[in-house]
């Protein structure tokens, strides 16, 4: 069985197949729309990372000596934890955004629905109505 710097063919020919599966899965996502372009890039250039990594092993080794780490499997552990963090920092970005614009909203469909009412009371809006007064 051929090894390089002892991680074997089998491990190495799985590992890619698990990872093109994955992109194969996420263009699916993109496609049917389910996953927006802007958070598939994130999964599709980590994703095409770590398959350079599968199919190059020795750029975890380099990665691993430019970092100080002296095992490598250590390095990896490290990048994917901070990877995680990107990713979590991301996410939360985007549900702070939504859920500022779904307040916003609710707050202009409010204000919308009480102008409703006061027309169907037969009085007109006012400046003050409208500001909550």
């Amino acid at each position: 069985m051929t090894s390089v710097e002892g991680i074997s063919l089998h491990l190495r020919i799985f590992g890619a197949a698990v990872l093109l599966a994955f992109i194969g899965w996420v263009v699916r996502l993109l496609r049917t729309e389910r996953l927006t372009l802007r958070d598939s890039l994130l999964w599709l250039v980590s994703t095409f990372i770590a398959l350079l990594t599968v199919a190059f092993p020795d750029l975890l080794f380099v990665t691993s000596r430019v970092l100080g780490v002296q095992v490598p499997s250590n390095a990896l552990f490290v990048l994917t934890i901070v990877y995680l963090l990107l990713n979590l920092f991301s996410v939360t970005v985007a549900v702070s955004f939504v859920a500022s614009r779904t307040r916003r909203l609710t707050q202009e469909c409010a204000m919308l629905r009480a102008e409703i009412e006061l027309l169907q009371r037969g009085r007109a809006p006012t400046t003050a109505d409208r500001a909550g007064q």
